[in-house]
């Protein structure tokens, strides 16, 4: 395990695709951060500063996080294994004693190590963000919510076992990232169209975006939480029809998880089938 790890980090490391785009992910995120940072509108009762307060901005910064794991992380693992198949150095190995377990085993902990980098970041952004614009601190503040970082991770990790998968599948990169982007953009919501309302929650796309859901920030920005006569909050925004509706939070990640080893089980398959 320690050898094949080394081996997967030092070819990780030397790509220069993998430096650029992981660079630009870096680079990115944290000026998306800064530009939303600079935007006040402070009002009687309302004040955008508060989406940056903890707890907020758990849940604020995993959301715009994520926005980056279907162009960024995923297309990482596509390059980074495509080229493997493209050059044959997946061929070289596996003639060099590597076994397909050991390949995919390999695969599997670059995916890990990147959603880990993922989860630094935002791990950290939130905390100095959070931490600048939240007047009055404490410990059990500081770390409320968090465990929407732990959803960011899992989101990240499950987008780039699907993009395994995609490139297992067809072996080109450019092939491979335009299916991989079609998916997510067109096919899968083309054919949820054709199933029931309640069914098109849980298509695999459909589920895995919904781990990052819009925030709520009608609810976060204003100094208090309007009800109606049933205890309804009226700044709800999926509540008054302006989000659509979707399933418990809990059914996602157990879903996401199904979701990840029909991924890995499959992607399995077709390198056990498939010729190097």
């Amino acid at each position: 395990m320690k050898k094949l790890f080394q081996i997967e980090l030092i070819k990780t490391l030397n790509n220069s695709t993998f430096r650029v785009i992981i660079g630009l992910h870096f680079l990115l995120f944290l000026l998306l951060v800064y530009v939303f940072t600079r935007v006040d509108i402070t009002a009687p009762g309302f004040s955008t500063k508060k989406v940056f307060m903890f707890p907020n901005v758990w849940e604020v910064l995993s959301w715009m996080a994520s926005w980056f794991n279907m162009l960024f992380l995923g297309i990482i693992i596509i390059v980074l294994t495509g080229n493997e198949f493209s050059f044959k150095t997946a061929r070289t190995q596996i003639m060099n004693g590597l076994s397909r377990n050991e390949f995919l085993l390999g695969k599997s902990l670059v995916i890990l190590i990147i959603a880990l980098w993922g989860l630094l970041l935002v791990f950290f952004t939130s905390i100095v963000v959070g931490l600048v614009f939240t007047p009055d601190i404490t410990f059990t503040l500081i770390f409320q919510n968090s465990s929407s970082i732990l959803i960011y991770f899992l989101q990240a990790t499950a987008y780039m076992f699907f993009a395994l998968l995609i490139v297992s599948l067809f072996r080109s990169n450019a092939l491979s990232i335009m299916m991989y982007l079609l998916i997510f953009i067109l096919i899968e919501p083309i054919i949820r169209v054709f199933f029931p309302k309640v069914v098109r929650p849980y298509f695999p796309t459909k589920v895995l975006k919904d781990l990052t859901p819009f925030p709520e920030f009608l609810s976060i920005t204003s100094d208090s939480k309007v009800v109606d006569a049933s205890g309804q909050n009226q700044f709800d925004l999926d509540a008054i029809g302006i989000l659509p509706s979707s399933i418990p939070m809990g059914t996602s990640i157990v879903l996401a998880i199904i979701y990840i080893a029909l991924f890995v089980g499959i992607t399995y398959w077709i390198i056990q089938k498939r010729d190097f």
